[in-house]
């Protein structure tokens, strides 16, 4: 089998072809993720594996929490039979600073810092059947430049049926 020769490649190939190398060596590779999957209600999430760890479901099978350095976790679960504005009034008793309170007919996103300091951040989306689809994060201020830039990454993933 003869080998490909290509013909000379002109100033301009050679430029394009030396700034392809050179963005393909300089852009940031992305971080590997996990997509949890609750079976029972069908609560799903992704997130990047470098932020947290697995930890046992708990035994009634409706969610997950996931840990982080310095005490950081994701909690994911849904629920049935909540009241959805009460779950909202529940997350606001828990920061003594609200930095972000929307509330729509479909979800709800509520976030600020608890009495602790900690940053917390939940949102709760309707689903089918009157599932609640439920993230919450909360993590230390010493974790702000690692986690704050991928909440809204994470928080838009949250889903069901």
């Amino acid at each position: 089998m003869k080998p490909i020769v290509f013909g000379r490649i002109s100033s301009q190939g050679r430029g394009l072809l030396a700034a392809c190398i050179l963005v393909a060596f300089t852009l940031p590779t992305t971080a590997d993720s996990l997509t949890y999957r609750n079976d029972r209600f069908g609560t799903t999430i992704r997130f990047p594996t470098d932020l947290f760890d697995t930890l046992l479901p708990p035994a009634n099978a409706d969610g997950q929490t996931f840990l982080g350095p310095d005490e950081a976790e994701l909690i994911v679960y849904g629920s049935r039979g909540e009241d959805f504005r009460q779950m909202a009034d529940q997350a606001r008793q828990q920061l003594g600073d609200i930095t972000l309170d929307r509330v729509t007919r479909d979800w709800f996103a509520i976030s600020g810092f608890d009495a602790n300091g900690n940053v917390f951040y939940q949102r709760t989306e309707r689903g089918a059947g009157g599932v609640l689809h439920t993230a919450i994060l909360r993590y230390p201020p010493s974790q702000k430049p690692s986690i704050d830039p991928q909440v809204g990454r994470i928080m838009r993933t949250l889903a069901g049926p």
